[in-house]
Order: C-alpha cells, then sequence, then structure tokens
C-alpha cells in the first residue's frame, strides 16, 4: 500500500469520526477537538468536496434535532418537578393564551402618482445646490 493510499484511508476514517460526532454535538469546533482534528482541516475538506460539504450540513441538522430532544426532555423533566420557569417557557411558546402579545396590523399601499409642481421645483432646487445645474434644462451649446 503506497503513502498516498495510507493518508487518504486515514483521511476517511478522520472524516466519518468527524461525521459521526457532529451528530452528537452539533458544533464544528467541539466535534474537532472530540475527534483530534482542527477546524481548518474541516473546512479544506468541506472546500475541496460538496459531497463531504452535504454530509457535513445533513451531521449538523441531525445533531440538532438531536440536541433538541435531549432540551425538550429536560424541559418536560422540571416540568414534572413544578418548576415555574419551564412551565411559563412550555405555555409561552406553545400555547397562545400564554405567548407574549405583539400584533401589528394594517395595509401598505403605493401610488405611482406624477410629480407636482411644487414637487419638481423642490427638486430642481435641490439639484441646484448639489451643484448638479444643469439638471431638466438643455445645456447651453455655446458653453
Amino acid at each position: 500500500m503506497s503513502r498516498k493510499d495510507t493518508i487518504k484511508i486515514r483521511q476517511s476514517k478522520l472524516k466519518e469520526a468527524f461525521l459521526g460526532q457532529l451528530k452528537r454535538t452539533p458544533t464544528i469546533e467541539t466535534s474537532c477537538q472530540k475527534v483530534g482534528i482542527s477546524r481548518a482541516t474541516v473546512y479544506r475538506w468541506i472546500k475541496a468536496s460538496k459531497k463531504f460539504e452535504k454530509k457535513v450540513d445533513e451531521a449538523l441538522e441531525e445533531g440538532r434535532a438531536f440536541m433538541s430532544d435531549i432540551a425538550e426532555t429536560q424541559l418536560f423533566s422540571l416540568i414534572g418537578d413544578k418548576e415555574i420557569s419551564a412551565i411559563r417557557l412550555y405555555l409561552s411558546t406553545h400555547n397562545p393564551r400564554y405567548s407574549n402579545k405583539l400584533e401589528l396590523s394594517g395595509t401598505v399601499t403605493t401610488k405611482d402618482e406624477p410629480l407636482t409642481k411644487e414637487q419638481k421645483k423642490l427638486i430642481r432646487e435641490a439639484l441646484k445646490l448639489s451643484s448638479l445645474r444643469h439638471y431638466g434644462k438643455e445645456k447651453n451649446k455655446d458653453n
């Protein structure tokens, strides 16, 4: 077996270990530390392979779902222990009657109307002040 093959095998094992760790702890930094590789290495692998990038995204998504399940389990445990802050959090995020209430309503309309004479005059004055003196007038050919 050549040195290049040995490196590829080792790299493949590291990638699989990293992806497995990422599914358990969905942060790149923590997963890198657990596997013993640098973040730069992972980002180099991602840059080199769209397939690996997709696997990383899938592992992160799976890991986040796993962590959400763990968090919900802990939340339900706290609710069972009658922790008022856990009860309040659950109700405010899952029951509209207990949610924070801020309602915005209204309509937005736009009208594309021609400018009035006064508006045109104001624009001409503003352009004169901004040193665009010939706006709206034909330039004098003698200048």
